[in-house]
């Protein structure tokens, strides 16, 4: 029953369905078109969009009403950028935050995949509002970087605070590095946050190591190392307490 009950209190936090604005009909008036939006930030950017490979959403990301401008560009494989743009009195956008982040997609609640949605008819455990992260409204944006021979995708918890962006924490998910002399090594990483009311938030993040076969992609005889980092939330960030590494390693 211990075991059953920490991980009911898994990750619990946002929704993205109560967040995202996804119909016109949220706001005052007419909601920002595509070109709207490219206009603002490529008056405001220190790096502008150059490329048609734009996205953005409406998102409330605080606690006023107004719905701030959540947009990325990618500008090559492993070049992008990520913007945040606040309203204006006048229904312009400001722009607050940037980014050298190449996300492949706006998916801004992918940490809370655990979050119960039962009906309280049969979970006594369901909330009619989603809890937040330390009372924060945390995000998580995957970004794709790397280089010659590297390929990355790191996770970044961030939320806003008095109109600034803070990054929370930032992890490896997974990580391919192809070495001269026919090497191939890939890690792959995950990362759990465990909040509940006795004790401190927490995040554990786990990474495995293993080495490929560089010509078939499959894995080489030997085992793989795993090692575990644990962080804990204080003053609005995750901060790492000792490396461990998991039983059986």
């Amino acid at each position: 029953m211990p075991n059953s009950r920490l991980f009911l209190n898994l990750t619990v936090g946002l929704a993205a369905s109560s967040l995202v604005l996804t119909a016109p009909s949220s706001l005052d008036s007419k909601a920002p078109t595509k070109t709207q939006v490219l206009d603002w930030i490529n008056k405001q950017a220190k790096a502008p969009v150059v490329t048609d490979n734009f996205d953005f959403q409406l998102v409330n990301l605080d606690d006023d009403p107004e719905p701030e401008i959540v947009a990325k560009h990618n500008g090559s494989v492993h070049i992008g950028n990520f913007y945040i743009l606040d309203q204006k009195p006048d229904r312009t956008y400001a722009l607050i935050a940037e980014e050298n982040w190449n996300p492949p997609r706006l998916q801004l609640d992918h940490w809370d995949y655990t979050r119960e949605v039962n009906s309280p008819a049969i979970d006594k455990n369901a909330e009619d509002e989603p809890r937040l992260l330390a009372g924060k409204r945390v995000f998580e944006t995957v970004q794709h970087t790397g280089g010659s021979g590297v390929s990355v995708y790191e996770a970044n918890l961030w939320y806003l605070d008095k109109g600034r962006l803070v990054k929370a924490w930032e992890g490896l998910l997974r990580e391919t590095v192809s070495v001269p002399g026919d090497q191939l090594f890939r890690t792959v990483g995950s990362y759990q946050i465990v909040h509940n009311d006795e004790v401190k938030t927490l995040l554990y993040h786990w990474q495995t190591k293993q080495e490929l076969n560089p010509d078939t992609g499959e894995l080489l005889p030997g085992k793989p190392e795993t090692t575990l980092q644990m962080y804990r939330w204080e003053n609005g960030v995750f901060v790492p307490l000792n490396v461990e590494k998991p039983s059986g390693q």
